[in-house]
């Protein structure tokens, strides 16, 4: 496959973490820590391709606000591309904000993701020749039926997703065999092949009725069990991790998607695929934030000669 760039549709936000610094007190104002970054799972498998050396097209919404151009702003400097971004006047970015107490325990969280609801299937259609320009398209759980319907009709480049959750994995089985590549955890492959999975007979099982399915690769995600691959011509092969030093979980899932995507553009094996796409993840769980800024070739390659086996 020749490289040109992965686009990726789907959620770019904000989000807003507070922590008191002693026990809090309900309704009333709480000394603590705000800490202040771009997420969503679209906004950050890009990001870490974008670390990893891939031109990225991020096609989402944002508002006119200065959320929004913060957004913009940041994937910019970090080279992505954002021609296929709709700014709306009046409205207010995706914004997510947690609350946790001083034993970093979340008491609340609220979500304001309205603007998302623009990706509609006109938004979809606008941007076609910018989704089929692309050597990869992702997709997150943020399109609605119609939308993802007409990408998956339309969209010539090859069509990669991580269902995120079982709801949105239900959204997807409709349309299920349009798809390339899919990587969901072991819930959401209950729901995708339609079949509970308790046996690793069960995940083959399981594996074997998506890509009937017309699905040509399946990563199966299996948490600190590492990955289950299955892939043409019913080749199988799986990894699993030797690692004790997580910092943070968070992010994992989209830094594997990233390696995934990573190495399929390079052309590397199916074995060897599988290993940088946990390496991948393994780098990302090393780091305290979602993205790990120390994200890199190198720094997976160290990760896979250590850990991966």
């Amino acid at each position: 496959m020749s490289k040109r760039y992965i686009a990726g549709i789907g959620g770019a936000n904000v989000d807003i973490h507070g922590q008191s610094l002693s026990p809090i007190i309900m309704r009333d104002s709480n000394p603590g820590r705000l800490h202040l970054s771009m997420g969503g799972v679209m906004r950050n498998i890009l990001d870490n391709l974008a670390r990893l050396g891939e031109r990225c097209e991020l096609v989402s919404a944002v508002g006119s606000d200065a959320y929004g151009q913060m957004l913009r702003a940041g994937c910019e400097a970090l080279g992505m591309g954002t021609s296929g971004l709709l700014v709306r006047q009046g409205h207010t970015s995706s914004t997510y904000i947690s609350i946790m107490d001083s034993q970093g325990d979340m008491l609340v969280a609220m979500s304001d993701m309205r603007i998302l609801t623009e990706m509609d299937e006109g938004f979809v259609k606008e941007r076609m020749d910018l989704l089929n320009g692309a050597g990869l398209v992702v997709c997150d759980g943020n399109l609605s039926a119609p939308a993802l319907a007409y990408l998956t009709s339309h969209c010539a480049a090859p069509l990669c997703v991580d269902p995120v959750s079982t709801t949105w994995a239900r959204k997807l089985v409709p349309v299920l065999g349009r798809f390339d590549t899919v990587k969901p955890n072991r819930l959401e492959m209950e729901v995708l092949a339609g079949m509970p999975i308790s046996t690793d007979e069960d995940l083959e099982e399981a594996c074997r009725r998506v890509l009937a399915t017309g699905v040509r690769r399946v990563f199966v995600s299996l948490g600190a069990d590492g990955i289950y691959y299955k892939g043409p011509g019913g080749s199988i092969h799986r990894r699993s991790r030797a690692f004790d030093k997580m910092v943070n979980a968070t992010g994992a899932g989209d830094a594997t998607m990233a390696g995934i995507l990573h190495a399929t553009l390079k052309g590397l094996s199916e074995s060897a695929i599988l290993d940088f796409a946990l390496g991948a993840g393994l780098v990302a769980i090393s780091g305290a934030d979602t993205i790990n800024p120390a994200m890199s070739e190198e720094a997976v390659e160290q990760m896979i000669k250590e850990y991966v086996q």
